[in-house]
Formats: structure tokens, C-alpha cells, sequence
């Protein structure tokens, strides 16, 4: 591989959550980053300040002006992902058919290295939607993705940090709602801080990670319902959670579906079915939501 000095990488999803803290770690390293965003203004304010960070202004839903992104690119990392769809379809869109239009142009463009964010127990036999796409985006990679170019597939748990959309919402509904009705209190999940997701991208493309699939966990397994608390605890109400039954989860889910609240959705529910943790034990030495938490909630 180039020197970082050297080294261009393309980061699909890069103006998100993850991509953000990819970004960072990344121009900080001596990476060249291009960042395409449908927002460029919006993304001035954490990514264009960066040193060796270009953002580019442009929609890749629309996938036409895909293949140019990757010209003069060394290593494409795949943030891409959504958890509740806008319209009928859109994980396939996102998850699979998006998917689908990198593997080409990776192909085409002579990439070196193509790093891909699925989800931890993605199956084509799961439960849920959200699963089953990230699954087929995962066999797309692997089935059609030219054998000169590394592959890399992380799948984490739940991912928490700073401007995560997980603790951070409890903590907010919290702040709002003096009881909180749960659903899937017993889901459990096994969330990996952002640093460490971000230290296993870097591993893999310095090569110290040789695993072409990666199941990427924190340290310690919760209940959702202990993960709720938690977060509740840094609130002014430190709200009572109320756990619903299972048929109580499911009207409350087609409730906000059918108002249009982005807050869980009867695929989220089927989702939580399946456990998010990991089947060997974890490194210990990644960071504990009780170490970090606390800087931010």
C-alpha cells in the first residue's frame, strides 16, 4: 500500500455519524479523504476544516454520478446505512442495489480496498428487513467484488459515542418524559464505542486485521432495558421505564409508523428479535459504555 501521505480514500456516508469520526481519524493519519454530501453546507462546520478533506456536493441516492467519485481513489469505506425506511423499498435501495453500483465501480476504477459497514447478525434469514438487506449487501461484496481488491466486513452492535443516535435519545426522551414505555426490554446488545469501530477500519487498512468479516463488540452485554436506565440517570426526570408486552411493542410501532415518527419502527422490533452480541468473547480492552458515557450524555 502508499504511504498514508499518499493514500486517497472515498468515505460513502462519510457526513454521518460514523463517517464523521472516520474522517477525522483518518485526515489526522495523513489520508487524503473525499466526502460526498448532499448538504455541503451543512458538512462545513466538522468536515471541511479538516486538513486533506475534500466534501463534495452530491446526492449518491441517486447513484448517475457514482462511477466519477472513484477516479484517482485507493480505498472506498461504505458508511452507508439507514434504520428506518422513508419509502417501501429503501433498504434494498440503500443495503443492497447501492451496494450493487460500488462493487462496479470498484471494479472498474481498479480499487484497492473496499471496506463495508454491515450489521451484526445480518442474515438472509432473518428477522427483519433491515437484516436481510444488510445481508444481501454482504453477498454482493463477496460474490462479485474483483478478486484483486481486499475486502473488508465490519458488522458491529449498536454503536455509541458522542452524537450517537442511540444513549443519546434515551437521555433526550428522558429529559421530556417522566416514564418511558419500552419495548423489547429483554433485546440484548453488546454496543461498541466509536473509537474502537474507527481503530478496526484503521486496522484493516494498515493490514493488521487479516479477517476478511469482522463481528465487532464491545466489551460487556446489556438488556435494552438496563441501557435505557442508564442513559435516563443523566436526565432531569431520571424517568420509571414502563416495559410493554410484546403485543403493547407492536401497536406502539405501527402507532409511529402510521403518524410518521422516526422513533421505532414493527421492522426495528423484528430487528431486536435476534440479539446484537457477538459469539466469542470480545477484546477487553475496548471501552465500556460506563467509561465513556458519562462525557457526553
Amino acid at each position: 500500500m502508499n504511504s498514508s501521505n499518499e493514500t486517497k480514500v472515498l468515505i460513502l456516508g462519510g457526513a454521518g455519524f460514523i463517517g464523521g469520526y472516520l474522517a477525522s481519524a483518518l485526515s489526522k493519519s495523513g489520508y487524503h479523504g473525499r466526502i460526498p454530501a448532499r448538504n455541503r453546507e451543512r458538512a462545513k462546520s466538522h468536515l471541511i476544516i479538516l486538513p486533506n478533506v475534500e466534501v463534495i456536493q452530491t446526492d449518491i441516492a441517486n447513484m448517475k454520478n457514482l462511477d466519477t467519485l472513484f477516479r484517482g481513489i485507493d480505498i472506498v469505506i461504505n458508511c452507508i446505512g439507514i434504520l428506518h425506511e422513508n419509502q417501501k423499498n429503501d433498504f434494498t435501495k440503500f443495503h443492497a442495489t447501492l451496494v450493487d453500483h460500488i462493487v462496479t465501480s470498484c471494479n472498474s476504477r481498479k480499487i484497492k480496498h473496499l471496506i463495508h459497514l454491515s450489521a451484526l447478525k445480518a442474515s438472509t434469514e432473518g428477522p427483519s428487513a433491515y437484516l436481510r438487506s444488510k445481508a444481501e449487501g454482504e453477498d454482493i461484496i463477496c460474490k462479485k467484488l474483483n478478486s484483486e481488491t481486499v475486502r473488508s466486513i465490519i458488522r458491529p452492535s449498536v454503536v455509541f459515542g458522542a452524537g450517537d443516535s442511540f444513549l443519546t435519545m434515551f437521555a433526550e426522551l428522558a429529559n421530556w418524559l417522566p416514564l418511558i414505555p419500552l419495548a423489547k426490554p429483554k433485546a440484548k446488545f453488546q454496543p461498541i464505542f466509536i473509537g474502537d469501530l474507527v481503530q478496526s477500519v484503521v486496522n484493516c487498512i494498515d493490514g493488521t486485521e487479516k479477517q476478511a468479516t469482522i463481528d465487532l463488540c464491545g466489551p460487556k452485554q446489556y438488556e435494552l432495558i438496563e441501557l435505557v436506565k442508564y442513559a435516563a440517570s443523566f436526565s432531569r426526570f431520571n424517568s420509571k421505564i414502563i416495559p410493554l408486552p410484546d403485543w403493547a411493542a407492536y401497536a406502539q410501532a405501527r402507532a409511529f409508523e402510521l403518524l410518521k415518527i422516526k422513533l421505532i419502527t414493527t421492522d426495528n422490533l423484528y430487528s431486536m428479535s435476534v440479539d446484537s452480541t457477538c459469539d466469542t468473547p470480545s477484546n477487553n480492552s475496548r471501552k465500556t459504555i460506563e467509561s465513556i458515557a458519562p462525557s457526553y450524555l
